[in-house]
């Protein structure tokens, strides 16, 4: 990989104890941007990801693909928490972080004395951020949950027509950007006046203020006494036209336009079966246009138009030239493998993965002119980086972590001792 520049976190610490998706979601964006992030997985099995699919077994070494993609960058310790040696090797980390992050359910990080209040008293200034189903007061704290379950509590699913799950967790990656949001607002407010502070992140409360306009739609008309339902929101938008997805005879498109500019062209580009359309007088306003009485013919008229044409490619063809927004659907393959833009915005990279090989990675959305977000490194083997956090960030002698690991302190997988061979090749190849 080549050389980069040292993020704009470079100077921050953060102690990982995440696992599964809106935690590691949440330092893989830390790591991007240089943070040094440490994670401490579970002894002696590591954290949950690394047992989610796909998990493949090459050269010897079995490795998930869902943990390779939000641990990338990372270091990773794996403690025996169980031992008083070991609690004594997290209690000196927390000295030397500036921010722990958690998402376990609300009491698990209590019963290890690892909780904000106890954390406190070791660094009094730390940025301590958990992030659960709930949040850890109010009726549902209790409970244990899922994305899924904190799109059902959202009312995410029932906006849905019919009820289905986001196909990616929604839930956990939105509370992990809100989660990054909080961190770094409090590790500027540390800046400023020397304090630490606690962060509690609810996947259900992130969830349920990204309603756009369905529940806002019922606040308003609530205010004035007339409340309207929100509604339910299929492939096609029930009261926004045109805006949907459209079927075609060899795929879909998606087409939004909520303009006056571009309305006449829309309708010329759809051709004299459908001039009727610009003098109708339910389609005369973006605002007519947009009401739950007008948006579904207009569906259909236009589903009709992209089903009379030879193919999806060559509607998007014709909307493009008439300067009518709209996106032929792509799918993951396409995107990963020739998608123009992707590549351009470098969305994304092959990066030696050891045991792999060179293989795809998600990019960094996060672009900046000086210190741009970017891919600092491979996911890391279950307790691969023992040695080298204990050493540079404890002082702790080769001897010191030698009996560490005969007391059943440390762990690390056996294709750790196959790594130098593995990093030589990398590194053969870099220089190519």
């Amino acid at each position: 990989m080549k050389e980069t520049k040292p993020g704009p976190l470079a100077k921050y610490t953060v102690l990982d104890f995440t696992w599964v998706l809106a935690g590691p979601h949440a330092t893989k964006m830390f790591t991007d941007l240089g943070a040094n992030v440490i994670k401490v997985e579970q002894y002696p099995v590591g954290a949950n990801e690394r047992w989610l699919p796909m998990r493949v077994d090459h050269d010897g070494v079995t490795q998930s693909s869902y943990s390779i993609n939000v641990n990338r960058g990372k270091k990773s310790i794996c403690v025996n928490l169980k031992s008083n040696e070991g609690m004594a090797l997290i209690r000196e980390l927390i000295q030397k972080s500036d921010v722990i992050i958690e998402n376990f359910s609300p009491e698990v990080m209590g019963r290890l004395n690892l909780d904000y209040e106890s954390v406190k008293k070791i660094k009094k200034d730390i940025v301590y951020c958990s992030i659960s189903c709930f949040g850890h007061w109010g009726p549902y704290s209790h409970k244990p949950g899922y994305d899924i379950i904190a799109q059902s509590a959202s009312g995410w699913i029932a906006q849905s027509k019919p009820n289905i799950m986001a196909p990616v967790s929604i839930g956990d990656m939105n509370a992990s950007m809100y989660a990054c949001t909080a961190i770094l607002s409090a590790l500027m407010f540390r800046e400023q006046t020397g304090t630490g502070q606690n962060i509690d992140i609810s996947m259900m409360d992130c969830l349920f203020g990204l309603h756009e306009n369905t529940l806002p739609w019922y606040m308003i008309t609530e205010a004035i006494g007339s409340p309207k339902e929100p509604m339910q929101i299929g492939a096609k938008h029930p009261g926004y036209a045109p805006y949907g997805i459209y079927q075609g005879k060899n795929g879909s498109i998606a087409i939004a336009l909520l303009t006056e500019a571009r309305w006449p062209a829309l309708v010329k580009a759809m051709g004299e079966e459908f001039c009727w359309l610009k003098d109708d007088p339910r389609f005369k306003t973006v605002s007519l246009r947009c009401m739950t009485d007008s948006a579904p013919l207009l569906h259909t008229e236009l589903e009709k138009w992209v089903m009379s044409l030879p193919t999806v490619e060559e509607a998007e063809k014709i909307l493009e030239e008439a300067g009518i927004p709209c996106m032929r659907v792509r799918t993951l393959v396409e995107l990963a493998t020739k998608d123009p833009q992707v590549k351009a915005r470098e969305m994304i990279s092959r990066v030696y993965q050891p045991f792999i090989g060179p293989m795809m990675m998600y990019g960094c959305p996060l672009k900046m002119s000086e210190t741009s977000g970017c891919i600092r490194g491979y996911a890391p083997l279950l307790g691969e980086h023992n040695r080298e956090v204990l050493q540079k960030m404890l002082g702790r002698s080769d001897e010191s972590i030698d009996n560490l690991y005969q007391e059943g302190v440390l762990y690390h997988e056996e294709a750790i001792s196959r790594l130098p061979e593995e990093l030589a090749k990398m590194e053969q190849l870099q220089s190519q």
